[in-house]
């Protein structure tokens, strides 16, 4: 009996460890000044990641849109980041800073070596791509690929977040 009872412990143990890890995963992005930014540095926030590229013809709409909703989702738990996936050579830091002046509202980061893309955005891997994490940095939703803007992103988007900051 004791046995079994310890197998049992042992076992919810490994299981709570695993669910944790898997809602908990933590990646590692980089601001303008090369300053390392963990995803866990957002935990309790909902979290908006919008996944770019300096070639990305679509990144200024995109950025725009974000910061639209920024200032719409101010004052409440929420982070909206613009992800740049090119590394220091393709988009050197001073591109990195132009683009963050020109949303303040929106936290530009780096994403050098696509981990957080790739894991993330799973078979989507189109950019522009948007993925909304709840506050516990587990996906919410599915990915959304691509920008139409004429679409009615930043409501849809909203309506997320809201689910979001619910769970």
């Amino acid at each position: 009996m004791k046995s079994r009872l310890f197998l049992i412990i042992v076992g919810l143990s490994i299981l709570a460890r695993t669910s944790a890890a898997t809602s908990a995963q933590d990646f590692s992005f980089s601001t303008p000044e090369g300053q390392a930014v963990p995803l866990s540095s957002f935990r309790g926030n909902v979290v908006v990641l919008l996944f770019s590229s300096v070639k990305d013809p679509q990144r200024r709409e995109g950025l725009k849109a974000l910061q639209e909703l920024a200032e719409r989702q101010q004052g409440r738990n929420v982070k909206i980041c613009w992800v740049s996936i090119n590394n220091e050579t393709e988009m050197p830091n001073d591109l990195l800073r132009n683009i963050s002046s020109s949303a303040r509202a929106v936290s530009v980061l780096r994403d050098g070596n696509q981990a957080a893309f790739k894991k993330l955005c799973g078979k989507v891997g189109q950019l522009p791509t948007v993925i909304v994490l709840d506050r516990q940095g587990t996906p919410f939703g599915e990915p959304r690929g691509g920008f139409n803007p004429n679409s009615d992103f930043i409501n849809d988007l909203s309506q997320m977040i809201d689910g979001g900051l619910r769970r």
